[in-house]
């Protein structure tokens, strides 16, 4: 076989290879001519854009392009029909045969003088999940961005390995009066943070052994030399493949302050509290002894008058003395001083013995007399006898009263 045979044979295996590349290629190859028509689509627009190759034949790529990247698409084709160089097109999006808008990124050649070509070579993909991932990617940093700078608790981040601060937030600087670019790339002990290193060494123990650190106690020494209440809470993170440590720390000063106040409130309040429970238990002491007293004063009265006075004035009367006009105004000045200054039925209940009071007690109960007689193992006529001397004793002179009723009226 000839040489011409065999470079002919290689011809045709290399067109078939071409062929079969562009048939199947993920990307798609158009070609346009110097007036922008569209001369040939490899069917890998089918896949991306949803339209036949035919389709496009004789149309102007420009015409799919969303309005708002035209101009750039159309600066591309004429930049590259100025060179023979290829001018990689940003992204911009064309449209797909169902109407909706796909983002495709872009090479532009010229190959006009090619003999074989004659036009500009367009390569492009889509990258429509691409930038959407990218797009959500870049939202999710700004969120965690804002979250990062805008927390009133200090965040930072620093290597694990040499303790270097690589981030602080706004929180770490209004805590510690330092400013960022105080701190990074130094330490805290560098800056004297920790006011017990000790209590460093206790946090950095805890993460070996358990990955993680929640609302651990420390003393922090801010740039002034004072010292704030704070808890932190800290975990292992990979950032650019070094091992780091975020640490966030709130400061609890002012919450330790005002539990301290309420604690000092709660105390003094528990304090007078007992104090005026003890006075009042003494003023109740005293009053109780000046009721005594009074109880006192008025049995005595009552008894002196019941027991001398009245007794004389009736002697007097009967043995007429002293005229009757004169024994009704001293009889009625007696009842008048007895009912003003003496509690009758109070002073009649003194006059009770023990046994009589269980009884007054147990009518005033509602108990009967048999019930009486059964509870204090007395016999009936006992108990009846009681009940007699009690309604004498109070005066009760009228039988038909009852004694429990008289009782819950004197209540």
């Amino acid at each position: 076989m000839s040489p011409n045979v065999h470079e002919s044979l290689d011809a045709e295996r290399v067109a078939r290879l071409f062929k079969a590349l562009i048939q199947n290629a993920f990307d798609v190859i158009k070609v346009v001519d110097t007036s922008n028509r569209t001369i040939f689509t490899s069917p890998s627009v089918t896949a991306v854009l949803g339209y036949d190759p035919r389709e496009l034949l004789g149309t102007n790529p420009l015409a799919y392009v969303h309005p708002e990247d035209t101009d750039l698409a159309l600066r591309a084709l004429e930049r590259v029909k100025q060179s023979m160089g290829v001018v990689r097109v940003g992204a911009i999006r064309a449209r797909h045969k169902d109407g909706s808008w796909r983002t495709i990124e872009a090479t532009v050649q010229n190959l006009v003088d090619d003999e074989d070509v004659r036009g500009v070579v367009m390569n492009y993909r889509d990258i429509t999940e691409r930038v959407s991932v990218e797009l959500e990617l870049r939202r999710t940093h700004d969120r965690c961005e804002k979250a990062f700078q805008n927390s009133p608790d200090s965040i930072t981040i620093s290597y694990l390995d040499t303790g270097e601060f690589v981030e602080a937030n706004d929180g770490f600087v209004r805590i510690t009066g330092y400013a960022r670019n105080e701190v990074i790339g130094r330490t805290s002990l560098e800056l004297g943070i920790w006011k017990d290193p000790q209590r460093r060494r206790e946090l950095a123990e805890t993460l070996a052994r358990e990955g993680h650190v929640r609302d651990f106690p420390m003393d922090v020494v801010i740039k002034d030399g004072s010292t704030r209440s704070c808890v932190v809470s800290a975990e292992l993170i990979e950032l650019d493949g070094r091992r780091c440590l975020l640490a966030v720390t709130r400061d609890m000063t002012d919450v330790r302050l005002a539990d301290e106040r309420l604690r000092e409130t709660t105390e003094k309040l528990r304090r007078d509290h007992v104090e005026m429970v003890r006075k009042n238990i003494a003023l109740n002491e005293v009053l109780e002894h000046l009721q005594k007293e009074k109880d006192q004063y008025r049995h005595e009265l009552c008894c002196n008058v019941e027991n001398l006075v009245l007794p004389m004035l009736n002697r007097l009367r009967d043995e007429r003395a002293i005229p009757a006009a004169e024994y009704d105004r001293l009889t009625q000045t007696l009842n008048k001083v007895t009912g003003l200054h003496i509690d009758q039925f109070k002073n009649n209940i003194s006059k009770l013995t023990p046994r009589e009071l269980d009884i007054l007690e147990m009518i005033g109960a509602g108990r009967s007399s048999k019930q009486i007689a059964e509870g204090l193992g007395l016999s009936p006529q006992t108990v009846h006898k009681h009940r007699q001397s009690i309604r004498r004793k109070l005066q009760i002179d009228h039988r038909e009263i009852n004694l429990a009723a008289y009782l819950r009226s004197q209540k």
